[in-house]
């Protein structure tokens, strides 16, 4: 499984105590699994840079071990660093090259990063920043909480749908640079409507969530990535239990639909939503084109199952299946099966 790296106590400076001239950074980081129940298990290094636009300087390395599940980050800094305009980033790469988003080559742990600003103007805006690099070279930069919250987090299937839809830009019949309506269930921090976007640059994105803190992220997101974007977005409610009360204004292309069904209490409410948005869709586009369902899932319980019945008795019908491994270096130096990420592609035929 992926692992990422959090903030327990955000990064902060104080002066030594030794000297009035010399600095200290402190933090307090975890490297835990995307909801949080595990922690790395093995030994490795965590860098820590500064970054500003032009240059990266290195401070020292701290050293996780096997067991931890706290280390407390403890560096000299230069004073020159306070002249930047700049960032700071913790990650276990000792290149400091950014996170790929390049899907043969899924980094095993997510580095962190905060906001650019002035370093000793840092401040805990109770969020920390993910930056990739896609493919074709684009910078995505993605905020999430930075507390224990599993709605506004990059979850591991999100992350591997991301990878695909931008390492395999032509794995959907809408050719590259051709526009789309997409609509996102269960949007979170929205990284994967916004990697769809990026690859299909005039599309209109939909990003709905009844969580209306995870649409927060996903507004900053989205107004983040406005370079890679050039359709139109907009970030709004929608609850599975009332579907009808969603007003639908255009035909859908796709519907999207990332790690949302690992409550299987909320299992019936999605599929009666996908249905409806299905069909309202089709109405708009007078029954000559009906929306796929792009879906990605990690099996966390077998219950999950029901899914893929009540899809069958909807009008869903699975036109392809792709799974790809999530990266685990401990899992593979041990001999380990990986876990799995399942991509499906869903068809709907109407039904009466």
């Amino acid at each position: 499984m992926v692992h990422y790296i959090r903030f327990l106590k955000y990064p902060y400076f104080v002066r030594s105590e030794n000297s009035t001239n010399k600095w200290i950074l402190k933090a307090k980081i975890t490297i835990t699994t995307d909801l949080g129940e595990s922690f790395y298990p093995d030994d490795v290094c965590v860098y820590v840079a500064v970054c500003d636009s032009t240059v990266t300087t290195r401070l020292d390395a701290a050293q996780w071990r096997a067991g931890f599940r706290i280390l407390e980050i403890e560096t000299n800094v230069p004073s020159e660093i306070f002249d930047l305009q700049a960032r700071l980033q913790f990650t276990c790469n000792q290149t400091l090259e950014l996170d790929t988003l390049q899907l043969d080559r899924l980094p095993r742990i997510i580095s962190a990063w905060t906001h650019e600003c002035e370093l000793l103007d840092l401040v805990n805006p109770d969020e920390l920043i993910r930056r990739f690099r896609s493919p074709n070279d684009q910078i995505l930069e993605i905020r999430e909480a930075n507390r224990e919250t599993i709605a506004h987090h990059i979850w591991d299937g999100g992350l591997i749908l991301t990878a695909w839809l931008l390492s395999c830009p032509d794995c959907l019949e809408s050719p590259i640079g051709e526009s789309c309506t997409v609509l996102e269930l269960g949007t979170g921090c929205g990284i994967v409507s916004l990697a769809f976007g990026a690859t299909r640059r005039q599309s209109s994105l939909i990003l709905t969530d009844l969580d209306v803190g995870a649409l927060v992220y996903a507004k900053r997101n989205a107004r983040g990535c406005r370079a890679l974007i050039e359709g139109a977005w907009h970030c709004t409610p929608l609850d599975w239990a009332k579907p009808h009360e969603f007003d639908l204004s255009q035909p859908l292309d796709f519907i999207i639909a990332s790690e949302c069904i690992y409550n299987s209490d909320s299992i019936p409410d999605l599929v009666r939503t996908l249905s409806t948005l299905a069909r309202q869709s089709g109405a708009l586009a007078k029954e000559s084109a009906w929306p796929k369902l792009i879906m990605s899932t990690k099996v966390r319980h077998h219950s999950e199952s029901i899914f893929y019945e009540e899809m069958n008795q909807s009008g869903f019908r699975r036109e392809r299946h792709i799974r790809i491994p999530v990266p685990d270096s401990y899992r593979e130096s041990i001999g380990q099966e990986l876990e799995q990420v399942d991509i499906f592609i869903f068809e709907y035929r109407l039904t009466y």
